[in-house]
């Protein structure tokens, strides 16, 4: 793929030298999750072990299915983890720990002791609890990087946003404030726990740093805050910068893009989101009133017989949606 001689890349860039390669951020990502210590990664093949005993024999993912129905379990099967799914190793983690008691209960029917004494043993069962949430956590921001409306731009925020949160987690850790890890703080905490947390937890930071070392955006500002005349403007020609000059002093475009901005917030934090529509959508005047007034009073013309569905001919009078009158009438006609 990124070979120097016969890379699609390189190929690429003999036909066309402005093209711009770029690392896939969610196999980086992907990268970082599988920075786990050998004390976690023990925890991490003993339950892909346990998972493989049940999953690879049909007759056993049978029973242990009506197992879990036996026991009114909210779920009544595992989830198998796949190398090349970087989201199943969270998924798998989550569900092991789940049904970690029907999973005792199996194991011990089975007559697997092993399993059964790894699942009992309270430091393994902390390093489970914590490997599920933090994997439950990379994985959310992994699926955050991903759609169509994704660009360089919005996948670096998010990194940050990961790295300042880690830095966070672990003056909460040295607190011995667990709260972040919700499996986690239903177990007896203790100082190894705050030990291999700390150490994971650095060893993610240092990670980012390593398969990320080129994430500073700030160059990029003016793409995200066009209208901010006091960024610095690094590598511009004349020309560009005199159409970004037009831009920044476009009242129509200001006015459009301060009245979506918000909007497109409250989409993603939700509290300071909703704290700025609050203010937003106070009225200044009494127009949209007065203009559902003048559109009753159009309705309740004098040459009408009756009035009917008054309700509904008030909404098509008043939304700023134009019906497809054309579009409707072929449809009818066809």
């Amino acid at each position: 793929m990124i070979g120097s001689i016969k890379g699609f890349v390189t190929l690429a860039k003999k036909c066309n030298k402005n093209i711009l390669a770029t690392h896939c951020f969610l196999h980086r990502e992907a990268l970082v999750a599988k920075t786990i210590g050998p004390q976690l990664k023990n925890v991490l093949d003993e339950v892909v072990k346990m998972v493989n005993f049940i999953k690879m024999r049909p007759l056993k993912t049978r029973l242990f299915s009506l197992l879990c129905e036996v026991m009114e379990s909210q779920f009544t099967k595992l989830i198998l983890h796949t190398e090349v799914r970087w989201l199943s190793r969270g998924k798998v983690l989550s569900r092991v720990h789940e049904l970690k008691n029907e999973l005792i209960v199996f194991f011990t029917l089975e007559n697997v002791p092993e399993l059964c004494e790894l699942l009992t043993n309270e430091k393994w069962l902390e390093k489970l609890s914590y490997l599920a949430d933090i994997f439950s956590h990379l994985n959310q921001i992994n699926s955050s990087m991903q759609g169509p409306n994704e660009n360089i731009l919005t996948p670096c925020s998010k990194l940050f946003t990961l790295k300042d949160k880690l830095k966070i987690w672990k003056k909460r850790v040295q607190k011995n404030q667990f709260d972040m890890f919700p499996s986690l703080s239903v177990t007896e905490e203790s100082s190894e726990v705050m030990t291999f947390i700390m150490e994971h937890l650095t060893a993610l930071e240092e990670s980012i740093d390593e398969y990320f070392p080129n994430l500073d955006i700030s160059k990029y500002d003016w793409i995200n805050d066009p209208f901010d005349k006091n960024i610095c403007l690094t590598e511009f020609s004349l020309e560009e910068e005199e159409e970004l000059a037009e831009i920044r002093n476009n009242r129509t475009l200001l006015l459009k893009y301060k009245n979506e901005f918000w909007i497109q917030v409250e989409k993603i934090h939700a509290e300071i989101g909703k704290k700025a529509l609050k203010i937003l959508l106070q009225f200044s005047t009494s127009y949209l009133c007065e203009q559902g007034f003048s559109t009753l009073v159009n309705i309740k013309s004098n040459k009408r017989m009756k009035m009917e569905f008054i309700e509904e001919e008030m909404r098509v009078c008043l939304s700023t949606i134009r019906p497809q009158i054309k579009d409707l009438c072929k449809k009818k006609q066809a």
